[in-house]
């Protein structure tokens, strides 16, 4: 209820007979439910209040928002000077906009879409990614990129997959891929790949998957990033005073350098995948799988830890929760930035990938340095292929050079 936060009678008054009045109670009641502190919540509902005044001068309907709307709003905060702070922080305006789109997805009473043109997209592409998640298992972040191609896809060759020729896939991936790196041209190409699988599949055009280029590349050729066992445990010893959550930021740490889990097996991680009887937890990885792994002592001690002595109470499944409002599931960005910002504590510095996986590639390290056979690190890794686990059969320098062989000294006889 908004008189929960606010104490001035006329105040409330307002607010309930204002054009905010038929959702500001509920309203209050989701940010109280998402761990508003009062003055917080008191701010926003003020906010809402001003946007809402804002949408009746426009002639918009508050109850049927998108994302489009609430941009108008914030380049109208901005020439009147509401957008930022003088210290550069967003106002509670901008803020109570964006929580009140969000409330209102919650409730069901808008979809969810990034802008409006979303909402009228290709029937071609909801049903691909329909098709993925079913049939494939692709995390979220793999199909947002993934549809990000496909878009790019339908706008240049139509909605009509049955005219779809060879020449006319192959000039766009070369058209698309000419402007990026290795990485971003094979994803590319790969997201191609699938939409035509899917339309082969699905029996709506004809099979063009062979008429792909393929991107050249040396396989096997990359070193994956490592971290030293004493740099992981600096990284741990730096969850300390300095943050506001070292319980949780140390159960993540562990979790990634010692069983090698993804951020996103992280981020998705609940409480109904923990068997304390058992000491393992399941984890729900790509390609719709599920494996129990074993949970070590140091590992599940430090999730007791932040359950028991840190843990926000709020009513979500997921081990790990943002410690600040709207409190919920972390996302994987979240979880890879508390690695990141326990090495930068750590002051481990010439390490190019900052996230999640470089504990993955240490976990793995580790393992074959103290005996583990790849066939062994493939499966704590939760590899579908062999060929995968390869990239950890060099990863020990010191032991190459054991075995390489010098480099030939060539005498002036033979350089003549």
């Amino acid at each position: 209820m908004v008189s929960d936060f606010l104490d001035a009678p006329r105040v409330v008054e307002r607010l309930r007979h204002g054009p905010a009045g038929p959702y500001v109670d509920d309203f209050a009641a989701w940010l109280s439910a998402a761990g508003y502190k009062r003055t917080a919540a008191r701010g926003l509902i003020r906010g809402l209040e001003r946007f809402a005044h804002w949408a009746r001068r426009k002639g918009l309907d508050l109850g049927k928002l998108d994302v489009d709307t609430v941009v108008r709003y914030h380049k109208y905060l901005a020439t009147i000077g509401r957008r930022k702070h003088r210290c550069g922080k967003q106002t509670e305006d901008v803020t109570a906009s964006r929580r009140f789109l969000s409330f209102l997805r919650k409730r069901g009473d808008v979809p969810v879409c990034r802008r409006r043109s979303d909402c009228s997209e290709s029937k071609w592409l909801e049903q691909f990614r329909q098709w993925m998640l079913k049939h494939r298992g692709v995390g979220m972040a793999t199909l947002a990129a993934y549809t990000r191609v496909v878009e790019a896809l339908i706008r240049a060759l139509g909605e009509t997959p049955e005219a779809y020729r060879a020449n006319d896939i192959r000039t766009f991936v070369l058209e698309q891929t000419q402007r990026h790196g290795i990485s971003k041209a094979s994803q590319v190409v790969t997201a191609t790949r699938m939409y035509l699988r899917f339309l082969a599949a699905t029996k709506k055009g004809p099979n063009l998957v062979s008429s792909v280029p393929r991107i050249p590349s040396w396989k096997l050729s990359s070193l994956r990033p490592v971290l030293a066992a004493a740099d992981i445990d600096k990284m741990i010893a730096a969850c300390d005073d300095r943050t506001d959550t070292p319980l949780r930021d140390r159960a993540i740490i562990l979790l990634g350098s010692r069983l090698g889990l993804r951020a996103g097996d992280i981020a998705a991680l609940t409480l109904g995948d923990l068997d304390w009887g058992e000491a393992c937890l399941k984890v729900s990885g790509k390609s719709l799988r599920e494996d129990w792994l074993p949970i070590p002592q140091d590992v599940g001690e430090a999730i007791v830890d932040y359950l028991e002595r840190e843990r926000t109470s709020v009513a979500d499944e997921h081990v790990f929760v943002k410690a600040v409002a709207p409190h919920g599931a972390m996302s994987s960005a979240l979880v890879s930035s508390v690695v990141r910002r326990a090495m930068e504590r750590a002051g481990i510095e010439g390490i190019p990938s900052r996230g999640v996986h470089v504990l993955r590639h240490s976990a793995a390290t580790g393992m074959l340095r103290a005996g583990a056979t790849l066939h062994q690190i493939g499966l704590v890794l939760r590899h579908k292929s062999i060929e995968t686990t390869y990239h950890y059969a060099k990863v020990d320098l010191d032991l190459l050079q054991m075995v390489a062989r010098p480099w030939p000294e060539l005498s002036e006889a033979t350089l003549c």
